[in-house]
């Protein structure tokens, strides 16, 4: 009876499948630090994702992401608007607590595409200024419908520097909140199947 049973349940559990889809969002994106009195940016961010089953309850998300951060600071009365542009590499771990809502948490690694600043006269030292490499940790939730489409909210805790110490002497990480909606593509082998009927 329990082999029946154990039959009966793995028959009724769905297939796991690999897909992969899209996301966009919205950036609030700030540094904490030594860099002081810093306003928090409203960017923005998009990419390709891949979700990749572990388990009917384990997954692995894996996203290549262009993510526009920066900050905003005064300077002698003028605001001054920083672009940090970076190409991250997020690897999600996904847990689903209820068929659709999971709990995810994973690394995040970047490399600064490029740097700007609102000012006009900027001297070429200020781009060397900020490292190529980041480091963080992804914190967050998620949500997924039978469709494909899924929203998440993740906040990414900056555990590396992102000041060049060997021209300033000074710590500072980023501090990046990021709300998305992204969609998983079905393919011809996973979509369910319309039950046979007689």
């Amino acid at each position: 009876m329990l082999i029946t049973a154990n039959g009966l349940k793995a028959q009724d559990e769905d297939p796991l499948y690999t897909r992969a889809g899209f996301k966009i969002g919205a950036n609030y994106a700030n540094v904490t630090g030594d860099i002081e009195d810093t306003d928090a940016r409203l960017r923005m961010h998009l990419g390709a994702v891949v979700e990749f089953p572990v388990s009917q309850r384990f997954y692995v998300q894996a996203e290549v992401l262009y993510s526009a951060q920066g900050y905003k600071i005064d300077e002698a009365g003028v605001e001054n608007k920083i672009s940090l542009n970076y190409l991250t590499l997020p690897i999600i771990a996904k847990y689903y607590v209820t068929n659709h809502i999971s709990l995810e948490t994973g690394p995040r690694l970047a490399t600064l595409a490029n740097v700007t600043e609102s000012a006009d006269d900027t001297p070429d030292e200020f781009f060397d200024t900020f490292e190529d490499f980041d480091f963080g940790w992804n914190f967050g939730v998620g949500y997924k419908l039978e469709s494909g489409m899924f929203f998440q909210a993740h906040y990414v805790l900056g555990a590396s520097n992102i000041i060049n110490t060997e021209i300033i002497d000074i710590s500072s990480n980023n501090s990046l909140l990021q709300l998305s909606i992204g969609y998983l593509f079905k393919t011809k082998n996973n979509r369910r199947q319309e039950p046979i009927t007689q």
